[in-house]
């Protein structure tokens, strides 16, 4: 703000304005800008004036630096939906009118449509400020009047009258009993008024509500909260789906009562053609048989032992398979195609079940854990051999579990349900890990090794000692949508870990986290990323404290009821106690800054990947069908895009060979799916993610052929563009649309238009010879970063471009020179969780460099706080943005 915008407002009181969210229009016809007549707080009316320059509608508030919904009224802000007040404030605990929300709704949804007469309201005179949009709310549904044509527009509106409002605009009707639905979802559910049951169970179905601090409790009569009334919002514009606001808040996401799926979503049915090369289980090769009750364990091991690095995919149908042994992934030649580039598909999460066989012998030691699904060694290797040695090492790429559910059945103490390696890229992703008695050592096994870097997504524990277990310094894990349920001793238990972890949800009458090894002095390094976490305790839960820890902290938006407190640290020079039930912002340790910052991280809005209906595999084209020969070392170019001009919308590349790219390839028209199954493209051509007439592409499952090819992906589109599970994913961005990269390793990346928005979960950036990401102006929001080699800059930001990372690994090896970690030019970034693994004693000497102006200052090693393990250091928070 200028001074001179700052002298006029400071003429003006908070009772002269009240400052709509939306109301605001200004008249640029003279040299003067008129802000359209507002309410006092006393009722009257004021006709304030600001000149063209004193902006009202912003999108950076002095008030809202730790709310809960920053990000949201940010977000709508940015938009023009939402304003604040001229003094820079934005008041989000205040409440809003039924005037008010009818202008919100009119900024809102301009296109709505009207489906009612007018209704002349007898207190509402044309002449009153907000006519227009209380008639065309009315209109369109959103809003009604009371009895004898009475709208109220100075009353402060409901919550209640608020989700049914958004509810009967947006023609959303409950699916279920609407009494099933609130009983289920809302502890004070009998407060809710007669009128407003069928809005607010179609609204909680829809994933509308947003209930802070605590998600189970509605308040439908209390009064609506400017920050409330924008979280409502930012869930419905996104339909439902992943919005900015902190999907701890959201009811109906972590409960435990069965949900209808958004509108855009269907269940789970992994489905795939004839052609794409999928290793069946049920195929006459294997023989495996669900639902017979017969042992299935060497089927589905034979199917799994034949193609050792082979990336091939395992496929599950629905079903319910029996086991008695361990199932592991390919052992092949020792240090070469041993336990890599493997993945295990299911048809459905729920409709997959690999059962063990209650009281198996194998699983019977509590003292030697023993998977029932490995996916880096065999466990039946001697510890001392070569073999199980060999294992040990991070060379386990690509490995992935997807879609199915593991339940280790009853008596089974020794029993862990997966033990999951991977490294560079691979997924654990929509799996659940069931004990069907409690026991067992831990649901998800994060112990082999070198685990990581990887991504665990969409995966729920219940039962174990422990739901999540680490053991190792190196070399990261990225979290994303995590529940555990009725450990017996912690939730998740980090010893020693960089673990990145955003919505955390924990129901348990133990810690929910522990973040250290025994927490009893200092720990060696583990390290800890939590956004957006709901905590629940019951029971001894009033005696222990939700979280532990004795390594670094980065915390945001943590919820906790149940416990002592919400969290004790051990961590030298950290806070030792958090009382309370709610985490704002929290570090264990100084935010750092070189120039003048806020405390704070950046706080960008998050958006989840988009889900796509799985199409029919009978409509799929298969390149293979328009020409393409895999292994001949000819261009396939032509071919490839005869299959994506055919009008399918998933075109898919079959792992049955190696194909060519030389020429431009361009993803467009209807196809919305491109899908490799882990093919191997080789080539000096591009591919390139184009505009089409679907709304949203999904390009996953490739692996480049890097450094024999010098293939490059580009994104031009101006729709939502995903890449998932991709291996050497070089990609340069100029596209305006929003963008997506999920379990991906690379040289590097470039983000160059600065309309663009990208979200990355689980980024891998390794290239010593270029810098990792270059942000030139885009809004970038990472989750899990983790890179090797210190001769260049991983991040480098520029050109007014916003990048925030939560979580990240720095493998410090190879050859220094002299290039900082960070680069922030002209630019805003902060950095949160990063940890330094500095195996060949030299590291980056410098860790931030940020210009501001013609100033540059630095951040150097020696000022970052040490990480006892792998001589490394962690940067809990550097924050470097005005």
């Amino acid at each position: 703000m200028l001074p001179s915008q700052k002298s006029i407002l400071k003429q003006l009181t908070p009772a002269l304005l009240v400052a709509t969210l939306a109301t605001t229009s200004v008249n640029h016809s003279n040299n003067q800008g008129r802000v359209a007549l507002a309410e006092t707080t006393s009722g009257s009316q004021e006709n304030i004036v600001f000149p063209k320059s004193a902006v009202v509608a912003q999108s950076k508030f002095t008030d809202i630096g730790g709310n809960w919904s920053r990000s949201c009224i940010t977000e709508l802000a940015s938009q023009g939906i939402i304003s604040g007040y001229p003094d820079g404030t934005f008041r989000p605990n205040a409440s809003v009118t039924r005037a008010e929300f009818a202008a919100i709704i009119s900024k809102a949804f301009p296109n709505a449509q009207k489906e009612r007469n007018s209704i002349k309201f007898v207190d509402v005179p044309k002449s009153y400020w907000a006519y227009t949009a209380i008639e065309t709310a009315s209109q369109t549904k959103f809003l009604s009047g009371y009895p004898g044509q009475v709208f109220n527009p100075r009353q402060n509106i409901p919550r209640a009258q608020v989700l049914v409002a958004l509810a009967q605009g947006l023609n959303y009707s409950p699916t279920q009993s609407a009494t099933a639905i609130l009983n289920g979802n809302f502890t004070d559910a009998s407060s809710i008024p007669a009128y407003a049951e069928s809005g607010i169970a179609a609204a909680t179905e829809k994933r509308l509500v947003v209930n802070y601090p605590d998600v189970k409790y509605l308040k439908p009569n209390q009064s609506a909260s400017r920050a409330e009334v924008s979280a409502f919002l930012c869930q419905a514009l996104a339909g439902g789906k992943t919005s900015s606001v902190p999907q701890q808040y959201i009811a109906g996401v972590s409960s435990s009562t069965p949900l209808s799926p958004p509108s855009g979503t269907s269940t789970e049915n992994i489905v795939f053609p004839k052609g794409a090369a999928i290793i069946d289980v049920t195929a006459t090769a294997y023989g495996a048989k669900p639902n017979d009750g017969k042992d299935d364990t060497q089927a589905i091991q034979k199917a799994l032992t034949r193609y050792p690095s082979g990336g091939r995919i395992i496929y599950l149908p629905n079903g319910v398979y029996n086991i008695s042994d361990s199932l592991h992934w390919p052992p092949g030649n020792v240090s070469a195609s041993d336990y890599k580039r493997t993945i295990l598909q299911g048809q459905s999460r729920n409709g997959v079940i690999i059962q063990l066989k209650d009281k198996s012998a194998k699983f019977q030691n509590s003292s030697k854990p023993r998977p029932v699904i490995s996916t880096g060694f065999d466990p039946d290797l001697d510890p001392n051999s070569k073999e199980f040695k060999a294992s040990l090492v991070a060379q386990r790429f690509g490995n992935s579990i997807r879609n199915l559910t593991i339940n280790t059945g009853k008596n089974n103490p020794g029993a862990e349900g997966l033990n999951f390696v991977a490294n560079n890229y691979g997924a654990t992703r929509s799996v659940k890990i069931i004990s069907a008695d409690g026991k067992g050592t831990t649901g998800l096994a994060l112990t082999h090794g070198e685990v990581g870097p990887m991504l665990i997504e969409d995966v729920e524990v219940v039962g174990f000692d422990y739901g999540v277990r680490t053991n190792s310094a190196i070399n990261s894990v990225t979290m994303q949508n995590i529940t555990v349920r009725q450990q017996n001793k912690a939730g998740i238990f980090n010893r020693g870990q960089v673990i990145s972890l955003d919505s955390f949800f924990s129901v348990n009458s133990v810690p929910a986290i522990i973040n250290g090894n025994t927490c009893q002095g200092i720990d060696v390094g583990s390290t800890l990323t939590l956004v957006n976490a709901n905590i629940s305790g019951s029971g001894d839960a009033k005696n222990v404290s939700a979280i532990s820890s004795c390594g670094f902290i980065y915390a945001r938006n943590v919820l906790a009821k149940g416990y002592k407190n919400i969290l004790t640290s051990n961590a030298r020079g950290a806070v030792n106690k958090l009382s309370g039930n709610n985490i704002i912002e929290y570090t264990s340790h100084r935010t750092i800054s070189e120039f003048p910052s806020p405390s704070e991280s950046l706080q960008l809005p998050i958006k989840r990947v988009p889900k796509l209906a799985w199409d029919d595999p009978k409509t799929w084209a298969n390149v293979q069908q328009f020409g393409a020969k895999s292994n001949d070392n000819k261009d396939d170019t032509a071919a490839f895009q005869a299959a994506i001009d055919s009008g399918a919308t998933t075109v898919v590349v079959p792992r049955n060979g190696e194909f060519t790219i030389n020429g431009s390839l361009r993803l467009r028209g209807k196809v919305r799916r491109f899908m490799g199954t882990q093919g191997w493209i080789n080539g000096t051509g591009e591919i390139v993610a184009d505009n089409g007439t679907q709304p949203t592409l999904i390009i996953q499952d490739f692996s480049i052929r890097y450094p024999k090819s010098s293939l490059k992906w580009r994104s031009i589109a101006n729709r939502t563009v995903v890449f998932r599970d991709i291996e050497h994913l070089n990609l340069e961005s100029s596209g305006t649309g929003d963008l997506f990269i999920e379990d991906a390793v690379m040289a590097g990346v470039k983000f160059l238009n600065p309309k663009q928005s990208i979200w990355a979960r689980q980024i891998n950036p390794e290239n010593p010879s270029v810098i990792g990401i270059v942000n030139k102006g885009a809004k970038l929001w990472i989750l899990g970063l983790k890179t090797e080699e210190v001769g260049s800059t991983k991040i480098e930001t520029s050109n007014g471009g916003f990048t925030e990372l939560l979580g990240g690994h720095v493998y410090a090896n190879g050859k220094q020179r002299r290039n900082p970690l960070f680069r922030i030019i002209n630019a805003s970034a902060s950095f949160a969780g990063v940890a330094e693994a500095n195996f060949a004693g030299q590291g980056f000497q410098t860790w931030v460099e940020e210009t501001r102006g013609n100033q540059t200052k630095q951040l150097i090693r020696a000022n970052v706080p040490n990480r006892v393990s792998a001589n490394g250091r962690v940067l809990v928070l550097y924050a470097g943005y005005k």
